[in-house]
């Protein structure tokens, strides 16, 4: 009995299982609680902050405001683009939530996206459609980035949507998306890919 305690794959095997039993433990008092009713809180309210007063419907100001906005989503890669054009595009109390963070104001939008370029080796948007509803304008896209640390580097493909309100001169006071950063971002780093892939086996 004593030789199986102390057999090398008995003392692995243990060892591995406290391992993961105290990395359990240590994500669960690490695990934030559940706001997700503060966050839907948080996204009404800067829609109501943001306002109606973007331009008319058919205007050419409507049409030049688009035209801003989705140019700047083709090159969030480009970092010299994004430090030339980001308070260009956004209003000086801008709202950005990209499902990942929620960033205030074109200076920290700027140093966000600048940032998230740095660590890309390859970024393409393509504009998929484009429409209205009251004051909001949805914008659906498609991504294909590569970064070293996610997915080996192998080009990552996403679909989604941006939920956009333009200020009164064009620039976009309120941006929100709509995307699978779970599937598309915390999916393709390593170890983390496999708590995932647990918990969504899980819910099957």
């Amino acid at each position: 009995m004593t030789s199986y305690l102390f057999h090398p794959l008995t003392t692995f095997l243990a060892g591995a299982i406290l391992s993961l039993v105290v990395l359990g433990l240590i994500l669960k008092s690490s695990a934030d609680p559940n706001h997700s009713e503060d966050l839907v809180e948080a996204y009404q309210k800067a829609m109501t902050e943001a306002g109606e007063q973007g331009p008319a419907p058919g205007t050419p100001e409507e049409e030049a405001a688009l035209a801003t906005f989705t140019s700047f989503l083709k090159n969030v890669g480009n970092k010299e683009y994004v430090e030339k054009n980001t308070a260009k595009a956004y209003a000086p109390e801008a709202y950005l939530d990209d499902t990942i963070v929620t960033h205030y104001g074109p200076e920290e939008i700027k140093k966000y996206f600048l940032s998230t370029a740095e660590t890309m080796t390859g970024f393409e948007v393509q504009i998929l459609d484009k429409a209205r509803s009251g004051p909001d304008h949805y914008i659906r896209w498609e991504m294909i980035f590569s970064a070293p640390k996610l997915g080996g580097g192998t080009p990552i493909h996403s679909v989604g949507m941006s939920q956009v309100r333009f200020a009164k001169d064009g620039k976009v006071a309120f941006h929100q998306d709509f995307w699978d950063s779970g599937k598309n971002i915390y999916a393709q780093i390593p170890i983390v890919a496999g708590f995932i892939s647990i918990i969504r086996n899980r819910m099957k």
